[in-house]
Parts: C-alpha cells; structure tokens; sequence
C-alpha cells in the first residue's frame, strides 16, 4: 500500500473532507483484499471497508504519527471484521464443533497442480464454500498469522475450537479444491 503523507492523515484529523477522500482513495483497494478474504462477495467487501474506514476517521485523533499508518489501519479493519462476525447472530451456532459437510476419503490434491488449473479467484471460490466460522480462523492464522490463542481470545472460543475449526477448514479446502481441479479446463497455447 502507498504510504499515507502526513499532510493527509493531519487534515483527517482536522475533519478535512478532501483529505479524507484521497486516504479513502489510497487505502481502498488495500482494505478491500483484506475484506475480500473473509466475505462471500465483494459488496459485503465494501460494506466492510466503509464500516472499518469509518472507524479509521473517528480515530485518527488517537493515531500516533510516529508509527507506521498501515499498521495501525490494519488493526482496526481486522477488528471491524472480527466484531461484525462475532455480531452475526448465527455466531454460536457456527462456533460449534460439528461436520458441516462431511469430506469423503479420496486421494488427496496435489496442490502444486491447482496453482496451474486454478487462478486466485477460483481459490477465492473455493475459500467462500467453508463454513464461515471455519472460514474466519483459516484467515486469521494463515493470512493474518494469528496464534490460536490470540484467534481463541478475539473469537471467544477455546484454543483447541480454532484447531478444530483450521483442520476442518484444511480437510473440507482440500475436498473442493479437488473437486474444482477435476472441473478446470487447462489450456496449452
């Protein structure tokens, strides 16, 4: 991401709408990536990116200029993600250790082959179709390196769900990983 000038960030704090707008326009498309790994569409996406966006300008004031913005910036937009996923009222339900959808015992994905059938989004698509409780801690320890202590504590749930829920979500990836594999054309020009 671009870094954000010091001018931009001291006229946000001044409620300077043009800075605003040009913070809003560089940290657009780095907030929207983050967002994207933990919904199912890009407008939840963006809805998620407003909701952080705004938390990032009522807060500027408490930003401290001697640190990296980008940092701080990703900080509260995986606690905008996180609280809007804890406020999802199927949360408790989701937080459950029960097979969603069961994996059926078949050879195993060579995942060096999916690099070369499968393009980001289709792995996109494939992500999208776990869980989403099992989809949260996939993306907080692998995208986000979280601890499943720290995923445990920012969840609310046991260390040892958030192992559950990893594994589950690395079996059930696999599963449709190969199934996407089995269905994708590969072209030789």
């Amino acid at each position: 991401m671009q870094e954000i000038d010091n001018n931009i960030i001291k006229g946000c704090i001044q409620k300077d709408t043009k800075a605003e707008y040009a913070m809003y326009k560089i940290c657009f498309q780095p907030m929207m990536s983050i967002c994207y790994r933990y919904t199912r569409n890009e407008d939840d996406a963006a809805d998620l990116v407003n909701k952080g966006f705004l938390k990032i300008l009522n807060n500027i004031g408490k930003y401290d200029i001697k640190l990296p913005f980008n940092k701080w910036m990703a900080t509260i937009l995986m606690n905008t993600i996180i609280d809007e996923f804890r406020s999802n009222k199927t949360y408790k339900t989701l937080m459950q250790h029960t097979d969603l959808y069961p994996v059926e015992n078949s050879s195993s994905v060579d995942l060096n082959d999916a690099e070369y059938k499968l393009n980001s989004a289709d792995i996109h698509k494939c992500i999208n179709k776990l869980p989403d409780a099992s989809k949260m801690v996939l993306n907080l320890y692998v995208f986000e390196g979280l601890t499943h202590k720290e995923i445990g504590k920012e969840l609310a749930i046991s260390e040892g769900t958030s192992k559950w829920h990893l594994s589950n979500a690395r079996n059930l990836l696999k599963e449709i990983m190969r199934k996407a594999m089995r269905s994708a054309k590969v072209y030789i020009l």
